[in-house]
């Protein structure tokens, strides 16, 4: 219970705690070395950043027995979504899966640290139905074979 505590309170207050500046260049991203890790393991929550960032407004982890399999960051409409798949293609440009360059869905497939990275960008639809405001980027690490990814760790 105080692993989950302490991971809460790191999501919730280390944006906080960085210095603002007025140049915002830098996304950053959610660290996939999060994926498949006991929480007590858990302490980098971010990926390095240097410079001006944006960080996401809401990080939702999806774990199972301390295991975090998934993660989902949600950033506001106001980024775009063109920055965060560059954001992303800095690291996994190699990995980017073919055929959604005119898609607003993008993905990734990293093979080699067996997770997948997958941009949204919310629509009308989701705003009506109450699920996120339309504009809302949404990325989402996912480790190759979902929960079942942490018992085999």
């Amino acid at each position: 219970m105080r692993e989950i505590l302490a991971a809460l309170v790191l999501v919730f207050f280390l944006p906080i705690s960085q210095p603002a500046k007025e140049d915002s260049s830098a996304i950053v991203l959610p660290n996939p070395k999060l994926l498949t890790c006991k929480f007590a393991d858990c302490s980098q929550l971010w990926s390095n950043s240097m410079g001006a960032t944006v960080f996401p407004k809401q990080l939702i982890i999806d774990s199972n027995q301390h295991c975090v399999y998934g993660m989902t960051a949600l950033y506001d409409k106001e980024i775009s979504a063109d920055d965060l798949k560059k954001a992303v293609d800095e690291r996994y440009a190699k990995w980017a899966l073919p055929g959604f360059e005119k898609s607003q869905l993008k993905l990734w497939r990293v093979e080699p640290e067996k997770f997948s990275i997958q941009l949204s960008v919310s629509g009308k639809n989701d705003e009506k139905k109450h699920f996120r405001e339309a504009g809302t980027k949404q990325l989402i690490y996912i480790t190759f074979g979902g929960l079942s990814a942490c018992a085999a760790r």
